[in-house]
């Protein structure tokens, strides 16, 4: 069985540093693990006559337009706001990674819909040594500027907090004194997770309003790391005590100072769901689900 993944990240020197790049290869491997045979085409070479049994779309920043003579699958991971009923409506099956959208949108269209939410790669984000674990030092970011305002690195640069940023883009906000490099290489991502102390995260707007967890989430949490992040409501729902949340700077500061005077019990509840994110986020889990709803819906459809 063939599958050709549609993967949104570019062919040229910037591949490796977008996101999609390195979802779409730990998708690959578990993939492969399940005897699935498969091929990635890159944006923007999608539209090309190679012939699949399954064309899987990891629909991010472009669309893809499904054609004949395949089974044509679409897993929404963002930009939510940007996919039309008309394009989720195209597609013989449909995974969105929010359960309050795939909601919405299995009420709207007559083809099948899942909620799958992103996840982490367990084999690349895991406690390199549980020993090490009380020397966690360092609040990070990990993430460009985009030309936005992101809060939360804003007051914690502006509250005088130790922290140190990798990514493009924060000159302009900031002291650049606080920017550790424009990139950091996926492959050290994880030990640098396993060694700090606590990571900031956010959402963009319409991520949280559709429902979207960022994968930042799960991959810090497989590493034991404690997380700060916007107050999102699924987010709430999946992870009530386990993570620090915060909707205004008064609240931000609040939860700088559960870490520093409740760092072991903020710790405790983080370590407490490791064995929940390996097993139930992960890319090895979200590919037999994939696999197994394929097949069902195939069994269905014939």
């Amino acid at each position: 069985m063939k599958w050709i993944i549609k993967n949104p990240a570019p062919t040229d020197w910037r591949q490796e540093k977008w996101g999609d790049f390195h979802f779409g290869r730990s998708l690959t491997k578990y993939l492969e693990r399940l005897e699935v045979n498969v091929e990635t085409d890159y944006y923007p070479h999608w539209d090309n006559r190679k012939k699949a049994d399954v064309v899987f779309v990891l629909r991010g920043k472009y669309p893809y337009r499904p054609k004949p003579g395949a089974f044509h699958i679409m897993w929404n991971i963002s930009h939510p706001s940007s996919v039309s009923l008309e394009e989720y409506e195209s597609y013989d099956l449909i995974f969105v990674a929010s359960k309050k959208h795939a909601n919405y949108i299995r009420s709207k269209i007559s083809k099948p819909v899942y909620p799958l939410i992103q996840c982490t790669d367990h084999e690349e984000f895991y406690v390199s040594d549980p020993k090490l674990d009380r020397f966690r030092k360092d609040i990070i970011f990990v993430g460009n500027c985009k030309g936005v305002q992101r809060p939360g690195i804003i007051w914690a640069t502006e509250l005088g907090l130790p922290i140190k940023i990798w990514g493009r883009g924060w000159e302009q906000f900031i002291d650049p004194s606080f920017i550790q490099g424009e990139y950091i290489d996926n492959k050290e991502l994880g030990a640098l997770y396993s060694k700090s102390k606590v990571i900031l995260n956010d959402h963009y707007d319409d991520m949280k309003q559709f429902g979207f967890i960022n994968n930042r989430i799960f991959d810090a949490l497989s590493c034991g790391l404690p997380v700060i992040s916007d107050y999102h409501e699924e987010l709430h729902q999946l992870f009530p005590t386990e993570i620090l949340y915060y909707k205004n700077k008064k609240e931000f500061l609040q939860a700088v100072e559960t870490v520093i005077f409740q760092y072991p019990k903020l710790k405790a509840n983080v370590d407490r769901i490791q064995p929940k994110i390996h097993e139930e986020h992960s890319f090895q889990a979200r590919a037999k689900i994939i696999l197994d709803i394929y097949h069902q819906e195939l069994k269905t459809a014939r």
